[in-house]
């Protein structure tokens, strides 16, 4: 008897992240649990901070970097981060959170996360 084919399949993405302060010059590390069943796979993993509004998500700074996941019949849970660079390319303010596996057309989204993200000002030194 042959084999069974199960597709890869990514179930959730989970951020657990609490509301956080960052300045120019400072790393966001973004955790993301997640879960997949199926094949081996390689994906992207893709963060982005910025203001979520009724056009959608205006994405500011974002990150990427690729996941790979083994083979396994049933769900199984992960644990992966990425690191986004805050520039002073961003204001000061309140900022929104999400995260994506997948490139232009993603597997999977997590949940927005809303004024999780508080960009300080630059002080003068």
């Amino acid at each position: 008897m042959g084999a069974v084919y199960l597709p890869s399949e990514f179930g959730i993405v989970f951020l657990p992240l609490a509301n956080v302060q960052v300045k120019a010059g400072d790393k966001l590390r973004v955790t993301c649990r997640y879960s997949h069943r199926g094949k081996t796979e390689s994906q992207t993993l893709y963060a982005a901070m910025g203001n979520s509004g009724w056009a959608g998500f205006d994405e500011v700074l974002n990150a990427s970097k690729t996941i790979n996941v083994p083979e396994t019949a049933d769900w199984q849970f992960y644990e992966d981060y990425v690191d986004i660079t805050i520039t002073t390319v961003i204001s000061q303010g309140l900022y929104d959170l999400y995260a994506k596996i997948g490139g232009a057309i993603p597997r999977v989204i997590s949940p927005t996360l809303l004024d999780v993200v508080e960009v300080l000002a630059e002080t003068p030194e």
